[in-house]
């Protein structure tokens, strides 16, 4: 059934077909919807794009409608740390094709002054962590491994800070002691006849520091400033000496400190009854049997002993206590008889 209406246009109506306009309009529409369409898949052309993604080493392909780098990442759950590199920026545009790169900061070890720390760093070499960490470098401070070695996950570096100092400082010389023989002493006596005085030098020395440990240390000048003065010691060569009488061939004469004692009760140490003529004596500085003669005594054989006889020291026997007193003690020149 056809539908017709009619319209005024001046003088004279005009017929139109309603069906006409139905058929025009559903022509528009479908116009419409395929524009639509169109740009909706000309969209989702636009915004779906395939990127490449490097971590770690390991490349991935990745669909993405994200707009940025950032997107990607987080799409993709990447965390990164505080000194992780992206390329290119997180904040790039995304392109179709395009390469994420994303360099992880290395763990590294760093010693230096005293101090040790665990570093991330994007550092190629041991020289360029050190420009980063601002680190200033005396002339002769060791660093190692060189500045040229590559930064490897894991690498320990460590700064040795070096100085050098010039110390100054007075030295002794010490004397030396010539000996002098002499036929006027006894032998076993000696008379000293120069003092003798030290020396004195001035000394410059250059001292090296590793980290504040001394580790070398080079003589640079050394001055005289006083000579040693040597002590000169005459020493008796006489070897015999007369007494009473009597002509006394030694070995040696030693100047000790003599105490006159008496009977005890019991026998000398080495079984002897006491009598004048036995002396007590330490056993480690004159031997049990030997023959001596004591100044203001007489004859003597070394074979007794006492808990208080040590060293240069000598005991004397008396009959009498009377004797032994008047002895008394007494500083006395003991000879070691041939």
């Amino acid at each position: 059934m056809d539908w017709y209406v009619i319209r005024k246009r001046g003088p004279e109506d005009t017929v139109v077909s309603h069906k006409t306009t139905s058929n025009r309009l559903r022509v528009w529409l479908l116009t419409v919807m395929v524009v639509v369409l169109g740009l909706v898949v000309a969209g989702y052309a636009w915004a779906r794009k395939e990127v490449t993604l490097m971590v770690d080493g390991k490349t991935t392909p990745v669909i993405t409608f994200k707009m940025t780098v950032r997107g990607v990442l987080e799409q993709e759950r990447i965390r990164l740390g505080p000194k992780d590199l992206v390329q290119p920026s997180v904040d790039a545009k995304l392109r179709e094709k395009m390469q994420i790169k994303i360099i992880r900061a290395k763990p590294v070890e760093f010693v230096a002054d005293g101090n040790s720390l665990s570093l991330l760093t994007q550092a190629a070499t041991v020289g360029d962590l050190l420009k980063e960490e601002k680190v200033i470098l005396g002339q002769e401070d060791i660093v190692s491994p060189p500045l040229d070695t590559e930064l490897l996950k894991g690498t320990a570096v460590a700064i040795t800070r070096v100085r050098r100092e010039v110390e100054e400082k007075e030295i002794t010389i010490p004397f030396s002691t010539t000996k002098k023989p002499t036929a006027t002493l006894e032998k076993g006596q000696t008379k000293v006849l120069v003092s003798g005085q030290d020396g004195l030098a001035t000394e410059r020395w250059e001292v090296v520091y590793h980290d504040g440990e001394e580790q070398e240390r080079r003589l640079l000048e050394r001055k005289v400033v006083r000579q040693p003065i040597n002590r000169v010691v005459a020493e008796g060569i006489m070897q015999s000496v007369s007494r009473g009488g009597e002509d006394l061939r030694f070995t040696r004469v030693v100047n000790m400190k003599a105490t006159g004692y008496t009977h005890t009760g019991q026998n000398t140490a080495s079984g002897i009854p006491p009598r004048p003529g036995v002396a007590a004596v330490d056993p480690s500085v004159i031997s049990f049997g030997t023959r001596l003669y004591v100044d203001g005594y007489g004859h003597a054989l070394a074979c007794d002993r006492g808990s208080s006889i040590k060293g240069n020291r000598i005991d004397l026997f008396f009959n009498t206590r009377a004797e032994a007193l008047a002895w008394g003690v007494r500083n006395t020149n003991v000879y070691f008889l041939e």
